[in-house]
Order: structure tokens, then sequence, then C-alpha cells
């Protein structure tokens, strides 16, 4: 039998024992590891201890031994590459291990389908801004996020720290990946003081429907009648999402408490806009619009979700 039958058969035999069975790890290395070994498939065992975890490759491992030896797992013995990562981890992000764990934990919940669910999710890691540098963690993490999450990301952020915020929404609105693009606006139109109405209907002129519609939704959220070219043009468009959403974003925009405005047609709203216009300065002009990003013929995107 070779030796890596032995370690296999060995590992085979601590299994079928109990799942709880003390043993120390003899690596080729001349390290002794004490632990509880469980496997983690045909080619790695997991060795944790009262304070870790560690795995190993079996052709790492010399021998395992039964014992009743629990141990405490050494990483700097162990594996001092492990040992490092962690600690460059926590110097570039100000968290250990475990907040880390938390944070990301609550994050994941950012994807969720549900509004509800999401909406606790952001409100949970605002508060635990209280208990360490949530923000600090996210503003250095946050390339690593996919587009599903980072949402919920820049939210957490804006609501601890708007004023360092700001440019970092702002990098967001020329994103190469649509659905970012499409958020950072989203934001814009819950965070009047970030951007301009000129800024936000530059999503309008961009190439995906989805950053369109964010737009012109934003748009309406600010309540700035100069847009009402733009969402003009919008009635205009072939795509009915667009002329929906520009029509509810002009009833929005010109409603009052007393006096709501909810005409059906282009031409009673171009007729509207020739009636009101004097009423409104510098009104903002289509043709005038750029694309937030524009993107390199010959090229695509892979969005990380």
């Amino acid at each position: 039998m070779t030796m890596k039958s032995k370690i296999a058969y060995s590992l085979a035999a601590l299994l079928l024992a109990s799942g709880a069975t003390a043993d120390t790890v003899m690596l080729k290395n001349g390290i002794a590891i004490d632990g509880t070994v469980t496997k983690v498939n045909a080619n790695c065992v997991a060795v944790r201890s009262g304070n870790g975890e560690i795995i190993y490759q079996t052709d790492e491992i010399d021998r395992i031994e039964e014992n009743d030896k629990k141990g405490t797992l050494d990483l700097a013995r162990a594996n001092p590459a492990a040992l490092q990562h962690e600690k460059t981890l926590e110097e570039l992000t100000g968290l250990n291990a475990d907040q880390r764990e938390k944070v990301i934990a609550v994050v994941d919940k950012f994807a969720a389908e549900d509004a509800n669910e999401r909406k606790q999710a952001i409100n949970q890691l605002i508060g635990m801004q209280q208990k360490f540098d949530v923000f600090r963690f996210l503003n250095e993490s946050r390339q690593g996020f996919g587009a599903r999450v980072l949402p919920g990301v820049l939210e957490v952020m804006l609501a601890i720290d708007s004023a360092r915020t700001k440019p970092i929404v702002m990098e967001t609105l020329t994103n190469q990946v649509a659905t970012l693009r499409a958020a950072a606006l989203e934001l814009l139109g819950r965070h009047r003081e970030l951007a301009s109405a000129e800024t936000i209907a530059r999503g309008t002129a961009d190439a995906d429907i989805e950053v369109q519609i964010a737009a012109i939704n934003a748009l309406a959220q600010s309540g700035d009648r100069r847009a009402t070219p733009v969402l003009l043009d919008m009635l205009m468009k072939t795509n009915p999402r667009l002329q929906n959403a520009g029509k509810a974003a002009l009833s929005r925009i010109w409603s009052t408490k007393d006096a709501p405005v909810a005409l059906e047609t282009p031409d009673q709203w171009i007729a509207f806009w020739a009636q009101s216009s004097a009423t409104v300065s510098r009104a903002i002009e289509v043709a005038s619009l750029e694309p937030l990003y524009v993107q390199p013929p010959g090229t695509y995107v892979l969005a990380h979700e």
C-alpha cells in the first residue's frame, strides 16, 4: 500500500469512528497539528481546533494519529502565508476575520428578491457601523462586490458618510456595466443633493434600456421640471416601457396635491408643455445630452453578478 493510500485509509477510518475524534496530523514538513480531522473531498481534509480551521491536501500529510489532544491551531506555524494574508486584510479593511464575515453575511442579503429583506439588511449594516468601521471595509472591498449587491453597498455608504461616497457614486455612473450605471442613477433619484438633473438626464441617452428607465425614474423623483423636454422625447420612443415611464415621470413632475396632471397622449403633453414652458427657465435640451458611457466598438462587457 502506498503512503497516499495509507493516508486515505487512515482518514476513512477516522471518519467512520466518531465525528469528533481528536487527532494529530503529521505534515511532511515536520509540523504536527492537533485537532479534529474531517473530510472535505477526495483530495483534502480539514483540521479544526478550538480556535480555527485549516485545510490540507492529502499529499501534504505524512500520517494521521488518533489521540486525545485537542490542541490549539497555530496559524503562524501551520500556514505562515495564511497568517500573513489575514494580517494584510485586517490592515487594509480595519476588520478582523470574524467582523468581515458578519458584514459579508449581511451584504449577501442585498441580492434578495424581496425589497423589505433588502431594506432590513441595509438598515442592519448601517447599525453595525456603531460597533466597527463598516464604511472602511465596504469602501476597500467594493470592487469585489457583484452588480446585484453593489447598489445596497453604496446605499449603506451614503447613509454613513454621504460626502465621501458621492464621488464613488459619480464614478459608478460611468461604469461599463449597465446594471451599475442604472443603480447609481437610482441612488441619485433618492439623494437629490448628489447630482444635477442635467447629469441624471444623460442616462436617457444610454444604449441600455434599463439605464434609460432608471434615469427617467430618477428625474421623476428629482421633481425638476427642467427635464420636461427630455421626458417628452421618451414619449416618442417605440419601446412601450420608455413611453410609460416617461408619461409617469411627467405626471409626477407636474402634478401638485391640489392639481394632478394625468395626460394620456404625446400630443397632449406637447400641447401642455407649449403652454407651461414659459414658467420653466433653462430647460434641458435633448440634443445636448451625451451618454454616461459609450462602449468601444468590438468590445463586450462581462458583469460580475
